[in-house]
């Protein structure tokens, strides 16, 4: 019998890996009077909307035109000038020519996977990680080295062993500052150590850094490019001015950046180039930067501490270590629930509360007894009320006989 029009159209690297995983937390966080703990979404309060609307304002008035039209697929200048800028103020020097601007972080790391990585090329990666970066990777055909990690982040004397093994990956993936999923912070001895192992092996580090500058009490550490020149950067304004102008930006080594521009020639073009301008324009108000991740830092750190207070108090069940920075606690199931990540997942969303599984973001490690937390959007009376409902979960999941695992299905796809 022949296969279905539509299967058979389908292209190899698009069948592979499991990529509905993101938009099914997105879809059920978005479920009416579902208390979303689930997605990596920044608090609404957090946008500088007054400051985009004046700076709309501005650029519109002086320069429609320019604004409104095509702009180079390097991006525009300015908006190159504020990347590299940025780059150069948390790590080495930056000039524009080294910077590209993109449609939101997650492109930088298709683009860059794109340009560096064949088929059966080896990436290496922390295990758990970021599910988008998974995904990617999967979608590329790569194959996945995976490197166990703890609260000091990738752990470089396992993946030094396993290069003496014989593996050689095109590029190491690390996420830097407050890991995503578990908040790790990479420790400087394994920043340089990393940085030592590039350039002897000849791999890229990409760094993907979307929470560096929410941290709480200890202010972050500089790039990795300050011991390597081996190093490409993603530069995500998602967390720390807003998603939605899905404007971004890469710096990394001149021949890699001009390559990985040519494959975004071929993607989109050019990213926005109204939210380029509005960007820039933004950012050129020389106290905005300062006063705004101030603002952030005190807004998600009394978050933090909210939810930290409230399931020590309610839920000790679930263990964590305590947030540094970032917007996620990764906690684990203490041993007698009788729930797994996925039942106690569903239980959750039963109660109207949307929380996310851990084995989605792990490669070879068991993810079935973490789940992930975000406080990041919820208010305080809703931090009050997701942690009532997700300790009700838990009661129902004492004593351990008797009690099974159910299976949650996310819209699209099960989770």
């Amino acid at each position: 019998m022949a296969r279905p029009t539509s299967e058979y159209l389908l292209s190899r690297l698009t069948q592979r890996g499991d990529s509905t995983a993101i938009k099914s937390i997105l879809a059920v966080a978005a479920q009416p009077g579902m208390l979303s703990m689930a997605g990596g979404l920044p608090a609404p309060e957090s946008f500088p909307a007054e400051m985009l609307r004046a700076a709309m304002d501005s650029v519109m008035s002086r320069r429609p035109s320019e604004v409104l039209q095509y702009a180079p697929t390097e991006g525009v200048s300015e908006m190159r000038d504020l990347v590299a800028g940025l780059a150069t103020q948390t790590g080495a020097p930056c000039t524009r020519e080294r910077a590209l601007v993109t449609s939101g972080s997650q492109q930088g790391l298709d683009l860059i996977t794109r340009t560096l990585v064949d088929p059966g090329d080896t990436v290496a990666l922390e295990d758990p990680s970021y599910l988008g970066a998974v995904q990617t990777f999967q979608q590329a055909d790569a194959r996945l080295l995976a490197v166990p990690g703890d609260s000091e982040g990738l752990d470089t004397e396992v993946l030094e062993a396993l290069l003496r093994d014989g593996h050689r990956p095109k590029l190491v993936y690390v996420v830097p500052h407050f890991h995503n999923p578990t908040g790790a912070v990479l420790s400087p001895q394994r920043r340089r150590h990393l940085a030592e192992l590039s350039e002897t092996y000849g791999f890229v580090i990409v760094e993907d850094d979307p929470y560096a500058e929410l941290w709480f009490d200890e202010p972050r550490q500089p790039s990795i490019d300050v011991y390597t020149d081996r190093v490409v950067r993603l530069m995500s304004l998602s967390k720390t001015m807003c998603p939605g102008l899905r404007v971004a930006g890469m710096v990394g080594p001149a021949p890699v950046l001009m390559a990985a521009s040519n494959v975004k020639q071929c993607t989109d073009l050019q990213s926005n180039t109204l939210g380029q301008h509005l960007v820039a324009e933004t950012f050129s108000d020389a106290g905005f930067l300062t006063g705004h991740l101030t603002r952030l830092r005190s807004l998600y750190r009394a978050k933090a501490n909210e939810l930290e207070s409230l399931l020590f108090s309610r839920i000790p069940q679930l263990i964590f270590g305590k947030p540094r920075g970032g917007l996620f606690l990764w906690c684990r199931l203490a041993a007698e629930l009788a729930l797994d990540a996925r039942a106690f997942a569903a239980a959750a969303v039963e109660r109207g509360v949307a929380v996310v599984p851990g084995d989605p973001f792990c490669i070879r490690v068991d993810g079935s007894r973490y789940v992930r937390l975000s406080y990041a959007t919820l208010s305080s009376p809703q931090l009050d009320e997701a942690t009532a409902r997700l300790a009700a979960v838990c009661r129902d999941a004492l004593p351990i006989r008797g009690r099974g695992t159910a299976k949650i299905n996310f819209r699209g796809g099960d989770l």
